[in-house]
């Protein structure tokens, strides 16, 4: 195992100078999808004849509406019969058939397209995945899309379309995957999207000109697995907490930059205090300026379900000691916390069941003050710890080099003193 050393300024030449410790290894944690959680289906191995040719034609139709091509996903797409191979639709490029050789799935994601969408894809009448994520397209949502009522995937997210988010996405209740984010919409988001009830993902992530302010038509969402509205504004919508709380299937939140420091009234007591264990897996609240006021509302939303936990970028001046017993926690990122903290404090307050099975520690410029205190033994399973660019000025307790599963150290940065002993 190769280890690569680096240094930082100290106060004395027998002072600290391993402040960085690497392996080759490295530990790796679990952060939000900003675009699609889950892929497209793929092929079946076998099938039976060719595609048919009315929807080899509204293929090749909706291949006319597009006049740019940069990586050339279509060029496969031909009426020539030069090739066996080509001139069947189903071995086209980012066609999907099934057993009997009708399109099913149409995956174009990233292909950076320019053009327009061709109505010849009601023609796809088993069509029920429909990827256009990561193009060009621009202008509002096509009308047609709402009579796609068959599809179960709609991702057309990371294009240009602009508008307002139209209410006959609601209409389309097959839907189990929408992502519609990172697009120029604008305006309030249609609370007609409380119709999709066999929805399991939801992406609106990063729609930052549009606007919520009541999350009543979320909590008809009841099979929903996963959902992004980081970078909407949730600063108007009250109790929002209780409609997270009634989505009892919910395991992924990412609430990123929404304002929430903004909510006035953000939980309902009789909610939060009733016996219900919340099932989130993952959950982001980074860059929302929290104080530590936000634990009271956070409590009911963390169980020992949890395993991933981000508060980055707010502006907390301690932690309660119940995130010290969260015993599924595995990963705490803590980045760019704008409030002095004490280090003694917050891992002393962890040191619950969650040192246990925490794996990742991130805290780099977090404004730490102290030293690394002995409470670092009890993080037994840690493999990571992110310190870089503090205020500690304390020293770092030997018992940090007795942790077994520790991988990464980076206390980089900052002003601690004292030495390492050469057995370490």
């Amino acid at each position: 195992m190769a280890n690569k050393i680096y240094h930082k300024h100290f106060t004395h030449p027998v002072f600290l100078f391993i402040l960085t410790l690497f392996v080759l290894e490295t530990f790796t944690t679990t952060t939000a999808l900003d675009g699609s959680l889950t892929q497209p289906p793929t092929s079946p191995g076998h099938r039976t004849g060719k595609c048919m040719e009315k929807e080899r034609q509204a293929l090749l139709h909706f291949k006319s509406y597009i006049h740019y091509d940069p990586y050339g996903p279509l060029t496969t797409w031909t009426p020539g019969e030069e090739k066996e191979a080509t001139n069947d639709c189903c071995y086209w490029s980012g066609v999907t058939c099934n057993n009997q050789s009708r399109v099913t799935s149409l995956d174009l994601r990233d292909g950076f397209l320019e053009g327009k969408i061709s109505p010849s894809l009601l023609n796809l009448s088993y069509l029920n995945c429909l990827d256009l994520s990561g193009n060009s397209f621009n202008g509002t949502i096509p009308m047609f899309i709402g009579s796609m009522t068959q599809l179960r995937y709609l991702d057309l997210g990371s294009n240009g379309f602009s508008g307002t988010i139209p209410m006959f996405i609601g209409s389309m209740t097959q839907l189990r995957y929408l992502y519609l984010g990172r697009n120029d919409f604008n305006g309030t988001i249609p609370s007609e999207l409380g119709n999709l009830t066999n929805l399991q993902e939801l992406s609106l992530v990063y729609l930052s000109n549009c606007t919520i302010e009541n999350l009543d038509w979320l909590s008809h969402l009841s099979q929903l697995d996963i959902l992004d509205m980081s970078g909407i504004s949730l600063g108007k919508v009250d109790n929002w907490v209780n409609v997270i709380l009634s989505l009892k299937k919910l395991s992924y939140l990412y609430l990123d930059r929404c304002d929430l420091s903004h909510v006035m009234h953000p939980y309902s007591y009789s909610y939060v205090n009733s016996s219900f264990s919340s099932s989130i897996v993952t959950l982001h609240l980074s860059g929302n300026n929290l104080n530590s006021s936000m634990y009271h509302w956070l409590f009911p939303l963390t169980s020992n379900a949890l395993v991933n936990l981000h508060l980055s970028g707010n502006m907390l001046d301690g932690i309660p000691k119940y995130l010290g017993n969260l015993c599924g926690l595995t990963s705490l990122v803590f980045f760019r916390n704008l409030k002095p903290f004490k280090l003694p404090d917050f891992l002393s307050n962890l040191s619950g069941c969650t040192s246990v099975n925490l794996q990742f520690l991130g805290a780099l410029s977090s404004q730490f003050t102290g030293s690394v205190s002995d409470d670092i033994q009890n993080f037994s399973s840690l493999q990571e710890l992110q310190l870089y660019n503090n205020q500690l000025d304390g020293t770092i307790s030997d018992k940090v080099w007795q942790l077994p599963k520790l991988q990464r150290l980076d206390v980089s940065s900052n002003f601690l003193t004292g030495a390492i002993s050469e057995k370490y």
